[in-house]
């Protein structure tokens, strides 16, 4: 954790809900990625929930930080948890404002954007992956119907190979709880 508050200066501590939106296509990018303690009223948004038991944890926008993502692809943002245990969870979040035919197509780029991110903390010495639990979220705001976005687009095969090459947890949904210092998981669906 000291790590990550050392080189990401405006990293920011959370201990309820977080909310990430990009402005960027909105606004013709004069506004970009924003997170927020409280839901966004004009614009889709990504939230990350809290649980009963508070959790401690890091949000970092990249692009509040630019010579770290300078020559990779990058994802919107990353969270951490801060809670004192023995494997915490590590979220890294791309976000894509897109129809739902341009799902599939998004979900491969947005993951090699995740794994690049990823591929950086751990060459910096920020962050020792396997000393975490590496989770990759593909969100897609405006698409609420056809989570988890990833069942659309990859074969279980070729989940379990990204999972292989980068030992991160795979997710699709618009929405992420904190189940602990530990872990996440998808919220509960209607069926």
């Amino acid at each position: 954790m000291k790590q990550i508050m050392r080189r990401f200066s405006r990293a920011r501590l959370y201990c309820n809900d977080c909310y990430v939106a990009d402005y960027s296509e909105a606004t013709h990018s004069r506004a970009g990625v924003i997170l927020a303690e409280q839901p966004f009223r004009d614009i889709d948004f990504f939230s990350l929930h809290g649980c009963r038991q508070p959790v401690t944890y890091i949000g970092v926008n990249l692009e509040e930080h630019r010579s770290f993502i300078r020559g990779i692809e990058n994802c919107e943002c990353f969270f951490a948890s801060a809670m004192p245990c023995p494997r915490p969870w590590l979220l890294l979040l791309e976000l894509k404002y897109c129809k739902p035919r341009n799902l599939g197509n998004n979900s491969s780029k947005a993951i090699r954007q995740m794994a690049s991110v990823l591929r950086k903390l751990e060459d910096e010495g920020i962050i020792d992956p396997r000393r975490y639990r590496i989770y990759f979220n593909y969100s897609s705001p405006a698409n609420t119907r056809r989570q988890p976005f990833t069942n659309f687009v990859h074969t279980q095969s070729e989940a379990l190979e990204l999972v292989k090459q980068s030992g991160a947890c795979l997710f699709g949904f618009n929405d992420l709880v904190i189940a602990s210092g530990e872990f996440l998981r998808a919220p509960k669906q209607r069926i």
